[in-house]
């Protein structure tokens, strides 16, 4: 079948990288520092020269590929440590409530956060040869065809809400209500989508910026460029396939996270379309469950 998509250098050299997922190196990492004499993880990383093979695939340089997630791999250390120092882990919680152990969790999060980095690049490489604002823009109707949903919504962290000078919706009713309720928060007697430009929201799991039907992200110029690409928001740098290892919801000002092991692929985006398979191995190899939903129906 011939490709819909240019084949363009970054989209070979994303799916060299969707074809050799980390997770599987980042397992054999944690098991030879836990059993080995090795005091840091660096040196695990340093003996790893010849080339790791798989069922699925094989690393020729796997020194050099883990070379860029060692800030995450140096959490490992503090299993050997008796009073584990820096960075304090978050809550992390089995999918009934549960809160699990230090080994776990901070198994956990280091999957989490090498897969979040990890499909961070793997997105920007995709995504460029596509040349659409899939990710930028409210619902919208064409070719006779009307959207069901009213609005689009991208979260954000609390730092990144400076980038959009739009109105701003906190209010004590939206921190306690969720953008997909089924009674939709009202804002000046209206459903919160019912506006004709963006806005921000201060929902109860935190910022989003909201696109309404026929909006458009206000960072983007006439030409479907962004105007704020170095800065832009940590959900625009992994469209759209999402780590989906660890779910955070904020309880009462702390992010809980839920554990979920899944990768979440967006089917409208054209990429996703193209490398469904591709995807669905990179999943699979890294032990997660591939799942395929429609954003923009």
């Amino acid at each position: 079948m011939t490709s819909a998509l240019a084949p363009q250098t970054e989209q070979r050299d994303g799916l060299w990288f969707l074809a050799r997922p980390i997770l599987p190196l980042v397992r054999i990492v944690h098991f030879l520092y836990l059993t080995g004499p090795f005091d840091t993880v660096a040196e695990v990383v340093a003996e790893l020269r010849e080339p790791i093979e798989t069922a699925a695939a094989v690393y020729e340089q796997p020194a050099v590929l883990l070379a860029g997630y060692l800030d995450e791999l140096r959490l490992f250390e503090r299993l050997k440590k008796e009073d584990p120092d820096g960075e304090s882990l978050p809550r992390i919680e089995d999918e009934g409530g549960a809160p699990l152990d230090f080994f776990a969790a901070l198994d956990q999060w280091v999957s989490h956060r090498v897969l979040t980095r990890e499909l961070e690049r793997i997105n920007t490489l995709l995504c460029g040869p596509c040349n659409c604002v899939l990710c930028c823009v409210g619902p919208e109707d064409s070719e006779g065809k009307s959207m069901q949903q009213e609005f689009f919504e991208i979260p954000l962290r609390p730092r990144e809400t400076g980038l959009f000078d739009v109105e701003r919706v906190d209010s004590e009713a939206s921190r306690a209500a969720a953008s997909d309720q089924e009674e939709p928060l009202s804002v000046a007697g209206k459903p919160f989508y019912r506006t004709a430009a963006p806005r921000l929201v201060r929902w109860a799991r935190g910022w989003s910026l909201v696109l309404p039907r026929s909006s458009r992200c206000p960072q983007l110029d006439t030409e479907g460029r962004c105007r704020s690409y170095a800065e832009r928001p940590e959900v625009c740098r992994r469209p759209q396939i999402f780590p989906y290892l660890l779910e955070g919801e904020e309880r009462d000002g702390e992010i809980v996270h839920t554990v979920r092991r899944k990768v979440l692929a967006v089917w409208d985006c054209p990429y996703v379309r193209e490398h469904r398979e591709a995807i669905i191995s990179f999943a699979e190899q890294s032990e997660l469950e591939p799942v395929f939903r429609e954003n923009k129906a």
